[in-house]
């Protein structure tokens, strides 16, 4: 076999792997490091321990983020009561608290969004698996556990999709 093809191969595979969701049997690493919410509050992924968990890394600068914040609305808003919690993780990106606030507040965000310095986001990002472009949504169950990463922009059905077999009782 010519040595590149193996090499590229081998690198599909587990890229298929990872974005399918059949990584993720250990409870994530990263779910303690501390980032800043918007209500200016110090938040940790595990705060949510108990909850399924919709990870989004996104940035301002990117339109297919801002074409999904409102599916991710609707999504929050039909699912909040339901033991699902969105958490919007601000992603190479230039914005201070304040202009992230006023963001949220002008595009109506009903769901958690956070940022931190770029070393405490992306060794978050690393400890979920990678961020390799945006928008991702990583998929956390009820312990913290990643079931599965998504490239791409979701929809509100994409969403209720991944979620509604974990809610299952």
């Amino acid at each position: 076999m010519i040595p590149w093809f193996s090499r590229v191969m081998a690198l599909f595979f587990l890229c298929t792997l990872f974005v399918t969701g059949q990584v993720g049997a250990e409870p994530a690493r990263g779910t303690e490091i501390l980032l800043n919410s918007t209500e200016g509050k110090a938040v940790r992924l595990a705060d949510f321990q108990g909850k399924v968990v919709v990870v989004n890394f996104w940035a301002t600068w990117c339109p297919p983020c801002l074409h999904e914040i409102p599916e991710f609305i609707r999504f929050q808003t039909a699912y909040a009561d339901k033991g699902v919690v969105v958490v919007g993780i601000n992603f190479m990106d230039n914005i201070n608290q304040k202009e992230l606030d006023e963001f949220k507040k002008n595009n109506k965000i009903n769901y958690t969004l956070l940022y931190g310095t770029p070393s405490k986001v992306g060794q978050l990002a690393n400890d979920l698996g990678g961020v390799l472009g945006l928008p991702v949504s990583k998929l956390l169950d009820k312990k913290g556990q990643v079931l599965s990463s998504h490239i791409g922009g979701l929809t509100e059905r994409d969403l209720q999709n991944l979620v509604k077999p974990l809610l299952a009782p």
